[in-house]
Order: structure tokens, then sequence, then C-alpha cells
């Protein structure tokens, strides 16, 4: 029964964790990428076991090129919360990020900074009682019809 209410409007605490989880996931990618990919704090990233990996490996891909890609997040504005099951959810997130790319060694500038934005969609997993992103993807068109907040 409380699946199936749940389902319909998420409980504020249920919804408030899943938030949580995609914030403190944007916050634990922006470190991943400006540590090069060091993989010692990987373990705090709610991600599973497959998210975290491709982070790694992505991150890492970009030292060995010689760079290092500075993520700064501007603004994570939640459009939607919808749990799809007693163990998964789907969360709409609109993004405004700053990144730049710099040299590996110096850690100079290599480029400029720049802006972009864009509506993500994260898939989450519930694991040990704690809400693990899954996949985040860019959705492509507007979030026109997706409703604020939830």
């Amino acid at each position: 029964m409380r699946y199936l209410l749940a389902r319909a409007v998420p409980s504020l605490g249920e919804s408030d964790r899943i938030k949580v989880a995609v914030t403190e996931f944007n916050n634990r990618f922006m470190d991943i990428y400006a540590s090069q990919g060091d993989k010692r704090g990987i373990g705090a990233v709610p991600a599973t076991v497959a998210m975290r990996h491709s982070l790694v490996t992505d991150a890492g891909s970009l030292w060995i090129g010689g760079q290092v890609l500075v993520y700064d997040i501007a603004s994570l504005d939640f459009r939607s919360v919808k749990q799809d099951g007693p163990l998964s959810a789907t969360v709409l997130v609109k993004e405004e990020w700053n990144y730049q790319y710099k040299d590996g060694k110096t850690y100079k500038e290599v480029g400029q900074v720049h802006g972009t934005g864009a509506l993500m969609r994260y898939r989450l997993v519930q694991q040990g009682g704690k809400w693990l992103v899954q996949a985040c993807e860019p959705v492509r068109g507007s979030d026109k019809g997706v409703k604020k907040g939830a």
C-alpha cells in the first residue's frame, strides 16, 4: 500500500532523500574530475559501481591526455521526482554548469571558462537503504509540462 501511495506522491522524506542523493552525486562528480580521477574519494559518490567506474575512467582518460576538467555547478533546479517502484526513481533536473580545461601538471588554464545548461534525467536505485545514481542522461527538448518541485 505504501508503494502505491508513494508512486502517486513520494513521501516528503523519500523525495528529499532522492534529491539529496542527486545533489551529492553532482558535488562528488566535481571532485572526481578536479582530482584527475583519483579513486580515493570514489566510495563517497552515491552511485552504483558501474556509474562510479564510468566517472573514474572518463576523468582518468583526460588525465592521461594531459588535461583536467574542472566543473563548477551553478544551479540544480529539481523539476520532478518520481518513484517508479519501491527501489527505483526517476528525477528531472535543470542544471547549469561552468567548466574549464586545465593542464594536468601545472593546473594552468588551457581554455576559457564555459557555461552550459541542460535538462538531465537521473535514474536511481535503492541499495542498502541508500539511493544511488544508476544512470544520468540529457533530455532532448524542453521541460514544458514538467512540474517544478515535487
